[in-house]
């Protein structure tokens, strides 16, 4: 169910603010546990989890700008914010995670090397990765709930949703892998039991870098400029040719962009007859009525009356 649109950021908010203070009961929780294990693993855990809390402010900010009307410090709108979010939130994830590689990997050379590695306590981290783990698919899961009940537009929601998630693995991998190590001594794998907590943050790390490095090259080209998908552009195109049929309009070309949780609709119009400018804005409103039942987000757009394409034939969106 969609709610009014202040009801709707009024749930985004909330619900943001409840990641918030989750996440940093995590990051306080994840680092603690590292002081008394010594596992960098559950550091890293604890880390992701502080990323969240600063991130979690940040969209709380952000999620109060999108709303607003454009003005003349802002003339198309505040939604490109909350694409600057989600792109530099994942350079953020992309350098934590690198990080904790290098550091997986520079203890794993230590060992080769012959140097002695820290035994890692296994005290707390049955009770902490059950824990850690109950959280996050609870956060994951109300972020998601908050993300349909709103209308489904929010990428705030869905980037700490997604974030969630991965931390709920990250949490449960870390437990699992630590709490088996002892148990290969006695194996043909026992020489690895030292360094489990070093693999271990190796391999989560290269597995889980592949989800900012994909939001992050998807949300560059949104702060680009980029066209939205072939899809989408084909769709709308056809939407509004039906439309403008009876409206004494030839379309000769239209551009789709999507920056946040907005649509951007620029329309190339060759009236068949003289047009005022309450003509232009009726058709325009009429667009972007069509185009928000089509593609079930807020729409902006713009009609421009000119009697020559654009765009040459391969260059045509």
């Amino acid at each position: 169910m969609s709610f009014a649109p202040l009801e709707a950021r009024q749930i985004e908010i909330r619900s943001l603010r409840i990641g918030v203070y989750a996440s940093a009961c995590m990051a306080v929780a994840g680092i603690g546990v590292h002081l008394l294990s010594g596992s960098y693993a559950l550091l890293l855990d604890g880390l992701y989890s502080a990323v969240m809390v600063g991130s979690g402010l940040v969209a709380s900010r952000i999620s109060r700008n999108v709303v607003r009307p454009p003005d003349r410090a802002y003339p198309y709108g505040y939604d490109g914010q909350e694409v600057l979010y989600v792109l530099f939130r994942s350079l953020v994830l992309i350098g934590v995670l690198s990080f904790a590689a290098m550091s997986g990997l520079s203890t794993l050379i230590d060992y080769a090397s012959g140097n002695s590695i820290a035994v890692v306590t296994l005290g707390p981290v049955a009770i902490y990765s059950t824990s850690m783990v109950a959280i996050c698919w609870g956060l994951a899961w109300r972020h998601h709930h908050d993300w349909n009940r709103s209308g489904c537009q929010s990428q705030l929601l869905l980037t700490e949703a997604r974030a969630a998630s991965i931390d709920a693995l990250i949490s449960g991998l870390t437990g699992i892998a630590l709490l088996g190590a002892p148990l290969l001594k006695g194996t043909p794998l026992a020489s690895l039991s030292p360094i489990a907590d070093s693999i271990l943050v190796l391999l989560v790390s290269m597995v889980i870098l592949k989800d900012p490095v994909q939001t992050f090259l998807n949300t560059l080209g949104q702060a680009s400029g980029a066209s939205a998908e072939t899809e989408i552009v084909r769709s709308t195109r056809l939407a509004l040719e039906d439309l403008l049929a009876g409206l004494s309009c030839w379309l000769l070309d239209l551009t789709v962009m999507q920056v946040g949780r907005t649509s951007f609709v620029v329309v190339y119009l060759n009236p068949n007859q003289p047009m005022d400018g309450a003509a232009i804005d009726l058709i325009r409103e009429r667009i972007e009525e069509r185009c928000r039942e089509l593609l079930a987000m807020p729409v902006r757009s713009e009609v421009i009356l000119t009697a020559t394409p654009p765009f040459s034939t391969t260059g045509a969106s």
